[in-house]
């Protein structure tokens, strides 16, 4: 049995598209479930997502725009010197693109900041903002930003210098008092399309002041900020990101061009091109320096000064890349035993983790281990630790924070993130009190992740023309995510892990030519057995190679009700990390002591239900595995049998050898078994081995004596036929143990285990 790692949930709907609009929309079977599941069954619903249906709301209908735009127009006029205040992820650096590219066309006097995470973080600084009043500035629009910046822009207003707010983030029970906020989901306004990214507002803005008439480039900006910052891909955004995947790949700029090239791509750029590769390496600058460089980039229009600035963003991208890898393995060590203990908040600490990629290992371990997890790095100097939290659904990380308030300096954040600062004394009591915290709150409630299946589908359903088809439905992202399917009763064909590591699992399933991959799932590859059926999910796609095209499912996850019999008697097959899982039972050989609680000799009463049985050590007969066997309701057992040396090759000497062995002492009267051993055993024509088990029998039968190496026969007061001793019987049982247990076909071992099984059952 496979345990799956989430908790499958059906997203299937009772309402159905109609069969008009099946035909009118062209919607293949595959297709009518994902959407269904998705609940998109209308005609206006249909069309947002299968046609290229133009949503551009008037941008005048969002908060202030009107007085925005007055007083930027205004600012131009009077040539006013202007900042665009921004900020430090892809986001923040494409807002701050799009409104600089627009002012400087409209003529204006404008510069641009982004603030630092580590010196100022996030947000307007009271420190940019009067040394730009000290420079002359008169007029500062933030991007992505300002909507808290309560102080800071008050600050500004008092000595006459006026603020727009442009931003999304979320609003606070007041307002700054700012000269205008433009913010789709300000409380007086009804904006349609309530989830713009900065970027998406920007947007608005730079199309509010030059009447609509923006230039291409500015879509491609404002897809990137739209996958990058994970917001909704639905009404406008959903127009947003598909105009501008049009634009980067009909007209791709100086800037896009070269980041591409630098990562080595120069494939069709779709929303995965975004997520994985743009996005990161603009958010890299910024985790790691300024981020200025970032927006340097997306402005240059000269390919040279483009390729010049993409090659120092590559660098920084290596380099955060190294540094996660890096803080990811020791965090995932500390992680692993905070996990044996029994926590369920995993706070891990260490002193010289970069603040910068601390939310990306947070999210890594969130993976692995689905428990909430905060990162913090520990400065011993200033006597403070900073970090982020990443969480599950099940688990608020702001109430989470919130109820421990009186051990944070100060933190910011949601239900899924959050990020703090705290005194360094405070770390410890914070892991204490937060894991008290969860054994309170969630005792009683599952924390197994869940993942929402969005289609049940057949093998047959699964052909590159379904998958092609299912293409229509992009761009996937936030909100109306990459279709997850499920398959059951898949027979598993063939299994191998993949990778310089062995980290990743491929597997081939019978009838069909598509594969399987399951990143960072290698180990699996020692769990699954051919002819096994599983039930999976997973996403879809077309993999081309030496021109064949083939479907492929990229795994999520998978699950197998069939009990599993698991073959390591092999020497060069290593048996998977089970040390740290409390349903596991060993089964050892008697000579052996017991080292752990969930250790057993063969024939012992387990006492309680375990999920694995680890055959590690061979038993002393069949009776005493046959007798533990009836005892297990397992869903896997592992055969190992581990032992010294094997004699079954060795086989059993024939009665004349016994005979001869036991004459030969018999004429010589004391025989020294250091200096005539090896002589009796070239006479005998056996090895050494052999003759000491002749000893041994001979021993057991009192037919001779042995004193000091020295030994002589004895006059048996009784005969007794050599097949009765007990050493006799023992090697006889052994070698029947070796034959059946080592020596015999993997499938004569699992159906005599499984009929013994069976039958306890």
């Amino acid at each position: 049995m496979i345990k799956p790692k989430y908790q499958w949930v059906s997203n299937e709907q009772h309402d159905r598209i109609d069969d008009a609009l099946l035909q009118q929309f062209n919607i293949t079977p595959i297709m009518q479930r994902i959407l269904e599941g998705k609940g998109i069954i209308s005609e206006a619903a249909l069309s947002e997502i299968l046609t290229d249906q133009y949503i551009n709301h008037d941008p005048m209908l969002m908060s202030d725009m009107s007085k925005a735009v007055e007083r930027i127009r205004q600012a131009i006029t009077k040539q006013e010197p202007i900042l665009v205040y921004g900020d430090y992820d892809a986001d923040g650096v494409t807002s701050t693109t799009i409104m600089i590219n627009t002012l400087r066309h409209l003529g204006a006097i404008v510069g641009w900041y982004i603030p630092n995470r580590f010196t100022e973080g996030y947000g307007p600084s009271k420190v940019a903002f009067q040394n730009a009043i000290d420079e002359g500035v008169s007029l500062i629009i933030t991007v992505d930003n300002g909507i808290q910046g309560h102080e800071e822009i008050a600050l500004v207003q008092e000595q006459g210098v006026d603020v727009i707010v442009t931003d999304h983030h979320e609003i606070g029970t007041t307002l700054p008092n700012a000269y205008a906020i433009v913010h789709p989901m300000h409380p007086d306004y009804d904006y349609p399309c309530r989830y713009l990214c900065g970027a998406g507002v920007a947007l608005k803005v730079a199309s509010a002041l030059l009447d609509g008439e923006v230039p291409s480039y500015y879509w491609g900006l404002a897809a990137i900020g739209t996958v990058a910052d994970l917001v909704p891909l639905t009404d406008e955004n959903r127009t947003i990101v598909k105009q501008g995947l049009k634009q980067l790949n009909d007209e791709q700029s100086a800037s896009v061009t070269a980041i591409l090239e630098q990562a080595g791509y120069d494939e069709v750029i779709t929303e995965e091109t975004i997520g994985f590769i743009i996005a990161p390496r603009l958010n890299a600058v910024g985790r790691l320096e300024d981020a200025s460089l970032a927006a340097e980039l997306l402005m240059a229009d000269e390919y040279e000064e483009a390729a010049f600035l993409a090659e120092q963003v590559e660098h920084f991208n290596i380099e955060r890349k190294d540094i996660v890898h890096t803080i990811a393995e020791e965090a995932l060590a500390m992680a692993e035993a905070f996990v044996a203990r029994g926590d369920q908040f995993l706070v891990l600490a260490q002193e010289g983790w970069h603040e910068g990629v601390l939310g990306i290992v947070a999210s890594r371990i969130v993976e692995t281990y689905h428990l909430p997890t905060m990162v913090l790095n520990l400065d011993t100097d200033k006597e403070y630790a900073k970090g982020s939290a990443r969480s599950i659904d099940q688990v608020s990380m702001f109430d989470a924070l919130s109820e421990q308030a009186d051990l944070i300096q100060k933190f910011g954040g949601h239900h899924m993130a959050a990020g703090l600062t705290l005194q360094l004394a405070n770390v410890d009591a914070l892991q204490a009190s937060l894991n008290q915290w969860m054994r309170q709150q969630y005792a009683d409630i599952s924390l197994q992740p869940k993942k929402t299946v969005d289609a049940v589908i057949q093998l047959e359903d699964v052909t590159v023309d379904n998958i092609q088809a299912m293409n229509r439905l992009r761009p996937f992202g936030m909100g109306f995510g990459k279709p997850l399917i499920q398959l059951s009763d898949m027979c598993v064909q063939q299994v191998k892990a993949i990778g310089q590591q062995q980290s990743h699992l491929k597997v081939s399933f019978e009838s069909t030519q598509m594969q399987g991959l399951f990143w960072n799932q290698g180990a699996l590859a020692a769990e699954l057995m051919t002819g096994q059926k599983v039930d999976m999910i997973g996403e879809l796609q077309i993999n081309e190679w030496n021109g064949n095209r083939n479907a492929q499912i990229i795994l999520s996850d998978i699950a197998s009700n069939e009990r599993q019999i698991l073959d390591y008697r092999s020497k060069n097959k290593k048996l998977p990390s089970l040390e740290s899982s409390n349903d596991v039972i060993y089964l050892i050989h008697p000579s052996q002591d017991k080292t752990r609680d969930n250790e057993f000799y063969y024939g012992e009463t387990i006492p309680q239900h375990y999920d694995k049985c680890i055959l590690r050590d061979l038993p002393l007969t069949l009776e005493d595995i046959e007798s533990t066997l009836q005892q297990l309701e397992v869903s896997q057992i592992y055969l190992v049998f581990a032992h010294e040396r094997s004699i079954y090759f060795e086989g059993m000497p024939q009665q004349a050898v016994f005979k001869q062995c036991y004459k030969s002492l018999l004429q010589k009267g004391q025989t020294n078994l250091a200096q005539d051993g090896m002589a009796l055993c070239q006479f005998l024509n056996i090895k050494p081995n052999i003759l000491k088990f002749i000893l041994k029998v001979f021993l057991d039968l009192n037919l001779i004596s042995q004193k000091d190496g020295i030994i002589e026969t004895v006059q048996p007061t009784d005969k007794r036929p050599i097949e009765t001793s007990r050493v006799y019987q023992a090697r006889v049982q052994r070698m029947e143990v070796e034959k059946y247990l080592l020596y015999d076909e993997f499938s004569a071992v699992k159906t005599w285990i499984e009929s013994l099984l069976t039958r306890t059952n």
